[in-house]
Parts: C-alpha cells; sequence; structure tokens
C-alpha cells in the first residue's frame, strides 16, 4: 500500500506544479473560461468529497477514537473545527480581492485574477489552496485499501489542478518576483504530498498513538472534504442559471459511488 500512495504522490506533486505553471510560463496573458467538462468534473468531485466525509472519514474516525479510549464525539467536533477554521481562513482573513478570485464563479474566476493581485491576496490565496491541498493529502494517506485511495485521489487530482491553475494566474499577474512566484507554486504543489506522507506514517507509532493521530486526521479532513465540496465547489458551480440538472446528477453520482464503495471497503 506504501508504494501505491508513493506512486500517487508523485502524480499529485506533478499534477499541482504544471496546472499552476502553465498560466505561469505564459504570464496568463488572458483569463480561461470554464468548459462543460470541467463543471461535471467538478460537480463529480463534489460528490465524491462530500460521500467520502460523510460515509467513510466520520465513521472511521469515530472507530479510531473509540479504540483510543475516547467516548465523546470527537471526530463530529473536530470535522465541524475543521469547516468553521477553513471559513475563517477562506472569507474572514483575506482581503477583498483575495476573497473574490477565491469565490468568483468558475467562469469569472480567471478573469478576475488576470486583472491582477496584491501581494497580500496572492499569500492569501496561497494559504488557503495550501491548506485544502495538506488535509487532502492527509486523508489520502491515512487511506489503507487501495481502492478508496484511488478514488480520493482521482478527486483530488482534478481539485488541485483546478487550484494550481487559480493560483499560477494570480502569481503571473502579481508583482511579485518570477523566482518567488515559482518557488511560491512548488511550495503549494508539496502540500498535498507532504499530507500524504503525514497520513501514511500513523501506522509507525504505538497502536494507542497511532489511532490517535490517525482519528485526529481523519476528523479534520472530513471536515474539510464536507466544506470543500459544500461551501467551496458547490456553491460556485451551482450559482449559474443552466445546466443545474447535470450538475446535481454528476454530485449523486460521485456520493452513490461512495456509498457503493462502503460495501466492500
Amino acid at each position: 500500500m506504501f508504494g501505491t500512495l508513493l506512486a500517487l504522490l508523485v502524480v499529485l506533486l506533478g499534477a499541482g506544479f504544471v496546472s499552476g505553471a502553465i498560466p505561469l510560463r505564459r504570464h496568463a496573458a488572458s483569463g480561461a473560461e470554464s468548459s462543460r467538462w470541467f463543471d461535471w468534473g467538478s460537480a463529480f468531485a463534489a460528490g465524491v468529497f462530500l460521500g467520502a466525509g460523510l460515509i467513510h472519514m466520520l465513521p472511521d474516525a469515530t472507530e479510531a477514537w473509540t479504540r483510543s479510549g475516547w467516548d465523546y464525539p470527537l471526530a463530529f467536533v473536530l470535522a465541524a473545527a475543521a469547516i468553521v477554521a477553513m471559513l475563517l481562513v477562506e472569507h474572514v482573513l483575506p482581503a477583498d480581492d483575495a476573497h473574490h478570485g477565491l469565490h468568483a464563479p468558475s467562469a469569472d474566476r480567471f478573469a478576475a485574477l488576470a486583472h491582477g493581485a496584491s501581494h497580500r491576496a496572492v499569500y492569501a490565496i496561497l494559504t488557503a489552496l495550501s491548506i485544502h491541498a495538506l488535509l487532502e493529502g492527509v486523508a489520502l494517506g491515512v487511506q489503507r485499501e487501495i481502492a478508496a485511495a484511488l478514488v480520493l485521489f482521482g478527486a483530488i487530482g482534478a481539485h488541485k489542478a483546478v487550484a494550481g491553475f487559480a493560483l499560477g494566474v494570480s502569481l503571473a499577474r502579481s508583482p511579485l518576483p518570477a523566482a518567488r512566484a515559482w518557488l511560491l507554486l512548488a511550495l503549494f504543489a508539496l502540500a498535498t504530498p507532504v499530507g500524504i506522507l503525514f497520513g501514511a506514517t500513523t501506522g509507525a507509532f504505538e497502536s494507542r498513538i497511532a489511532s490517535t493521530i490517525e482519528a485526529t486526521f481523519l476528523s479534520l479532513a472530513a471536515g474539510t472534504f464536507i466544506y470543500v465540496a459544500t461551501l467551496d465547489i458547490l456553491r460556485e458551480e451551482h450559482g449559474g442559471t443552466t445546466g443545474r440538472g447535470a450538475q446535481w446528477a454528476w454530485v449523486a453520482t460521485g456520493t452513490t459511488v461512495m456509498g457503493l464503495l462502503a460495501l466492500w471497503v
């Protein structure tokens, strides 16, 4: 299983860096419109994230907390804390230009970023996207079944590629020196692999400590996945007036896939 996680780590590292490097190398000369396939892919990823958080991670985290001797519902408390923390990071702390760049509808997001971003906006966007990427990597790293890991990998890869492209656009249009922009993109690309390594090393600890670490990671990641699915992807992708039925169908498909997966893993 560790070999599989290592291979997924390398692929996600490349996805994050390459998707951000495309607009950075081209200097983001123009905005990018969201395609129908992108909308459907995002909706499917949202369904996978929602199902993973509610059907897989929260029950697994609850079981791990029980093995550690806790009767209090810490899994749900930490998941809720993760959602509240992400609201603070993404909706309260960023400046107005960073907030709009992060949360404009996907069809408008890149055009909005193409007008330029301040130093503060770029760092706010980098922080928010990197926290997402880190916790998504942790969730993948603690998986013990290859089937579940591969499904999560697909959703995380799609989300990271889109996030990397948005970050690359903001870096290209920012006043930052080119060397620093490439360094910041590399830090974002590394966030998910670092999370995978954190999650994968939980098995190296003594049984009760490993259960506590795994439970904590799973709880926080579950909250992050639920946040990404509902307050990130769905809130943005369902803001339009067309294609809502198809997007709902893809969300339902992603959630159903995770529900069916729970029958075997």
